[in-house]
């Protein structure tokens, strides 16, 4: 079924927009889920949460791309139980990555972090879309969906020191122009 159709059965309040999302979507959300986490059950509980979350949203929302308004959904869901979990016993899987970006990225705790977050997240976008894609599908791989250089090694029939060299090349030239762009590192 088409994404156009599931929106469709959401505004229609019709249930089985959730068991269509849920056959299309739901390894693609387990797997950004399960990259973060690397529990199970706490990955398909985001992934429940997610398609609750969508239900609630659609409408009024209508996403452009279906794919990525809900790993957004499933990604910050997974994320705040990282945060919760890592709170409760410190640690973690996904920590190791996101430390690789912690630097170049305030957190958004009050409204003018809020307003800079947003501005950053243009600002990467813009970036994204200036470097060579398989640079670019490298960087996101890793960074938005968790993948472990193995995987991503594996997937594109990269070398591991390709990669991180890849990775290491994209975060310098990311906070060069962050600072190009004014945002305090």
């Amino acid at each position: 079924m088409t994404d156009e159709k599931i929106i469709e059965l959401f505004f229609a309040r019709d249930e089985a927009a959730l068991e269509q999302t849920a056959k299309k979507y739901e390894n693609y959300c387990f797997t950004i889920a399960n990259n973060i986490l690397s529990n199970r059950q706490d990955s398909e509980e985001c992934v429940n949460d997610t398609y609750l979350a969508a239900w609630q949203s659609i409408p009024p929302e209508r996403p452009k791309q279906l794919s990525s308004y809900l790993g957004k959904i499933v990604r910050n869901f997974a994320l705040m139980r990282q945060r919760k979990d890592r709170a409760a016993k410190r640690g973690g899987n996904f920590s190791e990555i996101s430390a690789e970006l912690l630097a170049l990225i305030p957190d958004g705790t009050d409204l003018a972090e809020e307003y800079d977050a947003r501005r950053i997240g243009f600002i990467i976008d813009t970036f994204l879309r200036s470097i060579g894609k398989i640079d670019r599908i490298i960087f996101v791989r890793r960074y938005w969906y968790g993948d472990n250089i193995a995987d991503i090694c594996r997937n594109f029939g990269l070398g591991e020191s390709r990669v991180k060299v890849s990775l290491h090349r994209t975060r310098e030239k990311l906070a060069q122009t962050l600072k190009k762009e004014g945002v305090s590192l």
